[in-house]
């Protein structure tokens, strides 16, 4: 009698062991057909699929990371609808258990969890949901995970612009690029920070010049570095109705002698050859010489000729037969 309630137990065992096999199995299917909707960013099927997936494997992080997003991009900003609304409520509590299911036990799942920290910084830092402790309570996690991750410190530094919170902002970016010192984003990026209009009448701009230069530094042979130094100068030079002639002038000039350097490298760079155009009208703009200013403009004109026919070039080569 005895072996007999074992063997029925045991056949009772893999019975269910094989049951839930099978359920794994048709959820691991189901999750792969979601996936392919969701690349085709058919949102509303993809929905149905990942909630088919998690029926039948609840644990599943990344079956519920996918639904959440599904649901995200479904959600229209702005849109004042209970259906819209629902579609954003129901993408933060699917994220919300994504992260306390996911055990971090491999670099996929850490990677899931990075994601999902960052979809929910993102949601509590915009309306309807905007709340900085919120926010700052997942992207805080970000950073303690990997404390030198650019792209974490990132996040914080995004964080505390969207409200405000400028300072904060500045040393989060200082420590990214700190951090990484031959991370040409991470350089980049602080450059940017520097450049922007937060210093109420005081400029940063000298340091983010200073700060770009010793980003093209690190890539010498890459003139996008050079290029990017010259947008700042024709920017400041063309932007700032605070600078006298001599001044827009002089920042002109800077920003030459930096697309130049771009042009050594790549004579056909088409965008350094526009702004070298545009750094030439500043020139003309502001010069008291009737003959100089003319040969400025004539040299933008040639240069925006240039830039055109280039651009002619690189479009037949692409419409061409056999390319």
């Amino acid at each position: 009698m005895k072996i007999r309630v074992r063997m029925l137990v045991a056949a009772t065992v893999v019975l269910a062991l094989a049951s839930m096999g099978c359920a794994r199995l048709q959820a691991k299917m189901a999750f792969k057909e979601g996936n392919k909707l969701y690349k085709e960013e058919n949102f509303r099927k993809a929905v149905e699929e990942y909630e088919r997936a998690i029926s039948l494997d609840p644990n599943m992080v990344e079956g519920h990371f996918y639904l959440a997003s599904s649901h995200q991009a479904l959600y229209r900003p702005g849109k004042d609808t209970p259906d819209n609304k629902e579609q954003l409520e129901k993408a933060i509590a699917e994220f919300k258990l994504a992260l306390q299911l996911n055990d971090g036990s491999n670099e996929r799942m850490k990677q899931v969890r990075r994601n999902t920290l960052g979809a929910l910084t993102a949601i509590y830092s915009d309306e309807p949901y905007k709340n900085f402790d919120e926010a700052y309570s997942y992207a805080n996690q970000l950073v303690q995970d990997n404390p030198t991750d650019p792209k974490n410190l990132f996040a914080m530094a995004n964080l505390y612009e969207k409200f405000n919170k400028v300072d904060e902002a500045e040393q989060m970016y200082r420590k990214a690029a700190e951090a990484n010192p031959q991370d040409v984003k991470a350089c980049g990026a602080l450059a940017s920070f520097l450049n922007k209009p937060y210093w109420e009448g005081r400029s940063k701009f000298d340091e983010a010049v200073d700060t770009l230069q010793k980003c093209a530094a690190l890539q010498p042979t890459d003139p996008s570095g050079y290029y990017k130094v010259a947008t700042f100068f024709w920017d400041k030079a063309y932007r700032d109705p605070l600078l006298n002639d001599q001044q827009k002038d002089a920042y002109a000039d800077r920003g030459l002698e930096n697309v130049d350097k771009a042009l050594e490298m790549k004579p056909d760079y088409v965008d350094a050859i526009i702004y070298k155009g545009l750094l030439y009208r500043v020139k003309a703009q502001v010069s008291t010489n009737p003959k100089l200013r003319q040969q400025y403009l004539d040299q933008a004109q040639t240069l925006q000729k240039q830039a055109v026919e280039l651009k002619k070039e690189a479009a037949a080569g692409a419409a061409a037969p056999g390319q």
